[in-house]
């Protein structure tokens, strides 16, 4: 209870001052999964969306089509590059590019929200090169609650 009261806090007060919300932020309650979204991809310090990662973002599509009370946050993350701001800027910004998908295949914004959490919570403890890619990952907690609207402030894209 005490990490769910403290996810909360956090949560508000990271979406109050940047218009987004960690998954950590939901009662166990509220969340009816988390989970990686497999096959996503992005050229080596990109945010731009490679095809291949289409056939991974269709079922998702397909049950927030389905299902108009489904919200989910889309939170990206970095493998480490040894430079804090720039995983953080690159995660948030490979979010808002599957958050951008989404809502350009016809998904209300206010449905999603993204977040970029920079290299925090690695996959796994990146011992080769290879081991950090599969830190770069997206990963969708899904709910059908509503997002608190004074935490939620309309997201620019």
């Amino acid at each position: 209870m005490r990490n769910t009261v403290f996810g909360l806090a956090l949560g508000i007060w990271f979406g109050l001052f940047s218009g987004l919300m960690p998954a950590g932020a939901f009662a166990d309650d509220q969340i009816s999964e988390r989970k990686v979204l497999e096959g996503i991809t992005f050229g080596q310090g990109s945010a731009i969306l490679k095809k291949a990662s289409l056939p991974s973002l269709e079922p998702l599509l397909k049950e927030l089509q389905s299902d108009p009370k489904l919200r989910i946050v889309v939170e990206g993350y970095s493998a480490a590059s040894g430079v804090a701001d720039a995983d953080m800027k690159l995660s948030r910004n490979r979010a808002l590019a599957v958050f951008n998908w989404l809502v350009a295949q016809g998904v209300d914004a206010s449905r999603i929200r993204y977040a970029g959490l920079g290299s925090a919570q690695p996959f796994v403890t990146a011992k080769t090169a290879g081991d950090g890619v599969k830190n770069d990952r997206i990963e969708i907690t899904k709910t059908r609650d509503l997002f608190p609207v004074a935490v939620f402030p309309e997201t620019e894209y």
